[in-house]
C-alpha cells in the first residue's frame, strides 16, 4: 500500500479525506512539523495559479529532503477525475488517492510539468450540471469556497510511494446567478496571481535589516546556535483601485482602464477580488489573507510553523525565529506563500553555519 500525504498547499479541508483513505494506507495528517527530516513535497506552484478548462499550467514542486531540494524530483503527475459521491464525506473522492486507477489524466514526470487542464472540470468539480454517475442519483454542482472557487484535484505519487493531493483552482465563473450578476462578475474578476517573497531580512536589535540572499544566489553566514529574528514582506497590494498603478483591481475592468486591465495585470501580494455573495444576492469584493509555512532542515528549528496576515491586515511583513544548528555545516531554510485562492509561491535560504 502507498502512504498518504496532504500537502499544506491543497488546504486543510483535504484531510478528511486522507482520513478516509483505503485500508492499509498511512496518512500523515500532522502539518505543523517544520523540521524536514525525510523526502517530502513542501509546496506545489501552479502557472498561472488559476486557469479556464482547457487551459496550459505549469505545476513546480518544492520537494525537499534533510540535506536539501532534490534536484531531480521522482514525481509522477495526474489530474484526479474522480468526482465526489454523494454518500462520502470529505471534499475529494478518495479514489484519487490511488497510485493508478481510470480515472487519473497522466500530467508527465519531474517537476516542472505541463499540461492543460481537463475540458470537463467546471461540471466535475464546479458550478455546472455534472454528469450522472452509474448506480448514483443525479448529482448537484459542487459548493464554492469561501472565495468563489472550484479546484480540479492533482496526485503526485513519488518513487518512495507517497501521494500528495494538491489542486488548481479553476476560472468556471459563478454557478446560477442571473444574467446581469454573470456578466457584472465576468467584467470585474479576475484571475489569481501567485504571492511572492519580495525579501528575508534578519530584525531586532542591532541589525541592519539587509535582506538575506536566496539558495541560487549564495549562502548567508551565521554563527552555530545563533537565533535571528526574522522578517519575510510580500509586495502591497492596493486597497484603493487607481487606473495605471500597474494593478487590474476589483473594481476595475478593460473598458475602464485598457491600460491594467486589458491584459489583466496581478498583484504577488493580498489581492482585492470579487465575489458572488450569496446572502445579497450581488457582486462583492474580498481581499486576500496571506498565509506563511516556515520549513527547515534538521538540526535548526522555527520559533513557530505558521504565522501570516488576516485579510483585514494590510501589513505585508510576517516575523519568526529561526535556531541556527549548534554544530557547523550547512542549513536550509524554506518559506512559503500561500494566498486565499489557492496561489502560491516561496523562497529558499542557505546558511553556512561556522
Amino acid at each position: 500500500m502507498v502512504a498518504a500525504r496532504l500537502s499544506s498547499a491543497a488546504g486543510a479541508g483535504l484531510g478528511a479525506a486522507l482520513a478516509l483513505a483505503s485500508a492499509g494506507c498511512k496518512p500523515n495528517l500532522d502539518q505543523t512539523v517544520s523540521v524536514v527530516t525525510e523526502p517530502i513535497v513542501l509546496a506545489v506552484r501552479t502557472d498561472p495559479p488559476e486557469a479556464a478548462i482547457g487551459g496550459a499550467v505549469k505545476y513546480t514542486a518544492l520537494y525537499v529532503d534533510s540535506s536539501g531540494p532534490i534536484a531531480k524530483a521522482p514525481i509522477d503527475w495526474a489530474f484526479c477525475e474522480a468526482r465526489k459521491p454523494l454518500a462520502e464525506l470529505g471534499p475529494v473522492n478518495t479514489e484519487c488517492l490511488e497510485a493508478s486507477g481510470s480515472w487519473f489524466v497522466p500530467i508527465g514526470e519531474g517537476s516542472p510539468v505541463s499540461g492543460d487542464l481537463p475540458a470537463d472540470g467546471c461540471k466535475l468539480f464546479g458550478p455546472d450540471v455534472p454528469p450522472a454517475m452509474m448506480n448514483q442519483p443525479q448529482g448537484r454542482p459542487v459548493d464554492p469556497d469561501s472565495t468563489g472557487g472550484y479546484y480540479e484535484p492533482v496526485r503526485l505519487l513519488a518513487s518512495d510511494g507517497t501521494i500528495t493531493l494538491e489542486r488548481t483552482r479553476l476560472t468556471c465563473g459563478p454557478g446560477g446567478v442571473a444574467s446581469d450578476i454573470g456578466v457584472e462578475f465576468s467584467h470585474h474578476y479576475h484571475a489569481n496571481t501567485n504571492p511572492a517573497v519580495e525579501s528575508l531580512s534578519i530584525v531586532g536589535s542591532g541589525s541592519a535589516g539587509a535582506p538575506l540572499v536566496t539558495s541560487d544566489t549564495g549562502t548567508n553566514t551565521v554563527a552555530a546556535g545563533a537565533h535571528l529574528s526574522l522578517r519575510v514582506a510580500w509586495a502591497q497590494c492596493p486597497t484603493t483601485d487607481v487606473c495605471m498603478d500597474g494593478v487590474c483591481g476589483a473594481d476595475e475592468t478593460s473598458d475602464s482602464c485598457p491600460a491594467d486591465c486589458t491584459v489583466p495585470k496581478g498583484c504577488t501580494g493580498a489581492e482585492r477580488f470579487v465575489v458572488f455573495d450569496i446572502g445579497s444576492q450581488s457582486v462583492a469584493v474580498q481581499r486576500e489573507s496571506i498565509a506563511v509555512a516556515w520549513y527547515t532542515t534538521s538540526g535548526a528549528s522555527l520559533d513557530t510553523d505558521r504565522t501570516g496576515r488576516q485579510s483585514s491586515d494590510d501589513t505585508t511583513t510576517s516575523d519568526n525565529g529561526w535556531h541556527a544548528p549548534s554544530a557547523p555545516g550547512l542549513a536550509h531554510l524554506w518559506i512559503v506563500l500561500r494566498d486565499d485562492r489557492g496561489g502560491v509561491g516561496w523562497a529558499e535560504y542557505a546558511f553556512d553555519v561556522k
